[in-house]
């Protein structure tokens, strides 16, 4: 069965969501553990829309001993 409209766009709401928070837990994360996050690395990091990037990118900022290790 096709999507409305409008579970099209709840839809992608939806997956925008899960991005966004995703994005801001891996920078959160980095807060604690390392303090000063650069804006550039932010910025970067803030950027990337992709799912499995992001779910890399989290567990490397949980095992990386400084912010060098992490591959954005």
């Amino acid at each position: 069965m096709a999507q409305t409209a409008a579970e099209l766009l709840i839809e992608q709401g939806k997956a925008e969501g899960i991005v966004e928070g995703r994005q801001a837990s891996i920078l959160q994360l980095l807060r604690i553990r390392f303090q000063n996050v650069p804006e550039t690395f932010t910025e970067r990091i803030t950027s990337i829309e992709n799912l499995s990037h992001l779910d890399m990118l989290l567990e490397q900022s949980m095992t990386a001993q400084s912010l060098d290790e992490i591959q954005v």
